[in-house]
């Protein structure tokens, strides 16, 4: 029994940092969310840059909008493609904190990629372990 507990703890430590990052990631995410301003960019071109293990090259596009204040502001997207993503003149919603306005961010799903992408490492590695240990003392409990 002191071997089982042993070797399910090291995932369920596993389990306990992925859990922290998700609930900062989380944390983090919806806070800019909250208290970001909503306005439409214009997609303005893209920014090539080598990468890739196959050494292809991905486009970032770049995005313009005007903020509150009246200040212009050009931004370039985090996650690249190897397509052309958007056509010239085409709008998309962005998200922007009034204080830092360059760190916008196009208001999509990859803005919630990387809490959504831990949350299940966060789950296998901390519930299972979890659950069955429980369920091997309830069971050295009865016997």
């Amino acid at each position: 029994m002191r071997a089982r507990s042993v070797a399910l703890a090291v995932p369920f430590v596993i389990g306990l940092l992925f859990a922290v990052a998700t609930i900062v990631t989380l944390t983090r995410t919806a806070l800019f969310v909250a208290g970001a301003v909503r306005t439409e960019a214009t997609y303005v071109g893209s920014v090539s840059r080598a990468g890739g293990r196959s050494g292809g090259t991905f486009l970032y596009p770049q995005f313009r909008f005007i903020t509150e204040g009246g200040q212009a502001v050009t931004i370039t997207s985090r996650n690249g493609s190897t397509d052309q993503p958007y056509a010239d003149g085409a709008t998309v919603s962005v998200l922007y904190d009034p204080a830092q306005p360059e760190q916008a961010r196009p208001d999509s799903i990859m803005i919630w990629i990387v809490p959504l992408c831990l949350a299940p490492f966060a789950l296998l590695f901390g519930l299972i372990p979890a659950a069955v240990l429980i369920l091997s003392r309830r069971r050295a409990d009865r016997g």
